[in-house]
Order: structure tokens, then C-alpha cells, then sequence
């Protein structure tokens, strides 16, 4: 049996070192493959094998957006790396593990998996390692809006990769970089960022990574009010994405699609994109972008006079901020609700909501929280006119 497990194991690896690079697998093959690691972790012996098939496995798994299921196995290989005294592949497995928190909008579990890869990889004085660690934990500190911290990371990153001359990881430092400036609205900081970045991406040929940047650069110009070059941007990284088989991230990039349809005042537009976005990460599972996409769409029943559906969708958003202990977006979201029911006269409710909004930003620092607070105060100031 020990010799079958073994040979089923090394046919899936080549199997996944051969497929093309970029390009998603069918599903048979990845639970082929899954099942393959499956019977390994039950022979302790075959540590190796599992391990350089949980590798080769991973990108598939993280881009097919099967976090949950692998979220599980990885948690078990955790274990068993520690069990063999692989503190390498503990450290690898618990960034991947990072990576997959992340994805599914768990920053703080995220946070602990690669702090732990730190600590591991520090103790084995493996420089690769911690500067994968540097470039993740940056990411998520961005999300949580740790930007100096964030900043910091991703500098020391960039530059044990520099030293490595790894360009595909310098592409990848420099997106994240454009998405710290970018997030405290340091638009033209970003813009330099983004380009490093879609020049190097496109120099190693990573399809997967292009898309990221073009979706970035989309949503800058987006914010910049040039939709012309926006549109142009977020078409070709969605087709990018879907070339790649990432049909999660392209249905992420066509919330941002939508936007620009929602800035443009076309609503029934926007209305068929993120509807078309919420199947795709309601069957992933994507608690984070669903309550991106029921905000917006909040938004444009709103502007349709869809009041019934509009609290709908606002409400549902907000159940998922609070669960999640996402204030900035609770808070845009209850400005949003106040303005709803302004707009159907019921005055003293609105000013309820605004107030809760206020309440939960008023001491939090950042541009985005101070943009808000702005915002608020003049919806507020606009409902006894």
C-alpha cells in the first residue's frame, strides 16, 4: 500500500509542476491531487512527498478560491511539519496559511500565521523566507490600515528580494507598495509603484500578477475620474484573471467595474455587474467583497427608489462590518442608511444613523476616516436644509 500511496503521490506532483504556469487546473485534478495528500499525511514516512505536493498545490487552491477546505488541510500539515521538526516547512506552511486568512478577510488569524513564519524563519536564519513573511504581513497590515508599519515591511522585503534579484517578487512588492500610497490616497506615489510593477510583471510573463496591477491601475484612475482609461484598465485585467482561471478575482475587479458605472449614473449597469459578482463570491465564500457588494448595491437601490431592497442589502452589509469589526465600513455604511431614509423623509432616523456613524470614527485617525468624518458632517448639516 506504502508503494502505491508513493507512486500516486509522484504522479500528481509532476502532474502540477508540468501544468502551465498561470493557468487553472479542472476540478478533478486538483481533488485528485488533494486526495494524493490525503493519503500521505497518513504515513508519517512520506513527509516528504506531502510537503512538495502541498506546495505544488497551494497556488491552485488559493486561486480557485477553495480557502476553506485547504484552510483545514494546511492547519493539519502545521501540525504534522511541527511533528517532524520541519521548522522550513512549518514557516512555508503557515505563510501559506496567512495567505489564505487573508483572502477570506481574516486579517487577524492572518497576522498570527505569519508573525509564527517569522519568528521560524529568524531562528533558521533563512532570508527568502522572511522576506516572503515581510511581503504578506505588509499586505494585511494595509488592510488592517497599519500603513507606517505596512511600509516598513514591505521596504525590508524589497530589499532582501533586490538582493536575491528576484523580478517577479519585486513586482509584487511594488503593487503592494502602490496599494499602501494608494489607500492613504497618495495617488501619484502610487502611480510610479504600479508601473515598476506592470513592467516587471509583464518581463517575467505572470499573467496572474499583470491582472492584479491593471485592476490597481483601473481603480486609480477610477478615483482620478478618468473612466475612459479606468474601463480600458479593469476589461483587460478581468480578462486577464479569467485567462488565468481566476474567475474569483475577476468578479472582485468587476465590483470595481460597476463603480465606474455607478459614478457614470448609470445604475441598471451596475445593478447586472455586482449581481453578476455576488454569485461568484457567495459560492466562494467571499464574506469580505459580498459586503463590498451589498453596500453598493445598497447604494444603487437607492438611486432607483428601490427603498425596501436598498435596506436589504445595507443591512446585510452591516451585519457582516460588525461581525468582522470593520469600522470604517460599518460607519460609511450607516452613512448610507441615514442618507436612504433621508430621501424618504424620515428626517429624525436619518440623523440617528449619521450620529452612529460619527460616533464610531470620530477619534480614528487616517485620510479615509478623516474623507468620512467630512462626508458625515455635511449630510448632517444638508438634512434641515
Amino acid at each position: 500500500m506504502r508503494e502505491v500511496i508513493l507512486a500516486n503521490a509522484r504522479y500528481w506532483l509532476q502532474f502540477l509542476q508540468n501544468a502551465p504556469k498561470g493557468k487553472s487546473l479542472p476540478d478533478a485534478d486538483l481533488h485528485g491531487a488533494a486526495k494524493a495528500i490525503e493519503a500521505t499525511l497518513r504515513m508519517p514516512d512520506l513527509w516528504d512527498s506531502t510537503k512538495l505536493l502541498a506546495r505544488a498545490l497551494h497556488p491552485q487552491m488559493e486561486q480557485r478560491g477553495f480557502w476553506g477546505d485547504w484552510d483545514t488541510c494546511l492547519q493539519v500539515l502545521a501540525i504534522r511539519a511541527q511533528q517532524q521538526g520541519d521548522e522550513q516547512a512549518e514557516a512555508e506552511i503557515l505563510v501559506r496559511r496567512g495567505v489564505i486568512q487573508g483572502q477570506r478577510g481574516n486579517f487577524q488569524s492572518a497576522a498570527m500565521c505569519c508573525q509564527k513564519a517569522w519568528q521560524l524563519y529568524r531562528r533558521i536564519k533563512n532570508k527568502r523566507g522572511l522576506a516572503d513573511v515581510f511581503s504578506q504581513l505588509g499586505d494585511i497590515y494595509r488592510l488592517q490600515g497599519r500603513f507606517w508599519r505596512a511600509e516598513s515591511l514591505l521596504c525590508a522585503a524589497m530589499r532582501l528580494f533586490e538582493n536575491q534579484k528576484s523580478v517577479g517578487e519585486l513586482a509584487r512588492i511594488n503593487n503592494r507598495l502602490g496599494l499602501v500610497y494608494f489607500d492613504q490616497l497618495r495617488y501619484s506615489e502610487a502611480l510610479r509603484r504600479f508601473l515598476d510593477a506592470e513592467a516587471l510583471s509583464r518581463q517575467v510573463s505572470d499573467i496572474h500578477g499583470l491582472a492584479k496591477v491593471l485592476h490597481n491601475l483601473g481603480e486609480l484612475h477610477r478615483r482620478n475620474r478618468d473612466l475612459e482609461k479606468a474601463f480600458t484598465y479593469l476589461e483587460e485585467a478581468v480578462q486577464d484573471y479569467l485567462i488565468a482561471g481566476d474567475e474569483i478575482s475577476a468578479a472582485r475587479t468587476r465590483l470595481d467595474i460597476g463603480n465606474v458605472y455607478l459614478k457614470q449614473g448609470e445604475f441598471q449597469h451596475a445593478e447586472i455587474i455586482y449581481l453578476h459578482a455576488e454569485t461568484v463570491l457567495r459560492r466562494a465564500g467571499d464574506s469580505l467583497h459580498l459586503a463590498i457588494v451589498r453596500h453598493n448595491l445598497g447604494i444603487v437601490y437607492t438611486h432607483l427608489a428601490d427603498w425596501d431592497e436598498a435596506e436589504a442589502c445595507f443591512k446585510r452589509a452591516l451585519e457582516q462590518w460588525q461581525t468582522r469589526g470593520d469600522i470604517w465600513d460599518e460607519a460609511n455604511t450607516l452613512g448610507e442608511m441615514g442618507l436612504l431614509y433621508q430621501l424618504q423623509g424620515e428626517i429624525a432616523k436619518a440623523k440617528s444613523y449619521f450620529d452612529q456613524a460619527w460616533q464610531l470614527i470620530r477619534k480614528n485617525n487616517g485620510a479615509h476616516f478623516e474623507l468620512l468624518r467630512r462626508e458625515l458632517i455635511e449630510r448632517r448639516e444638508n438634512l434641515f436644509l
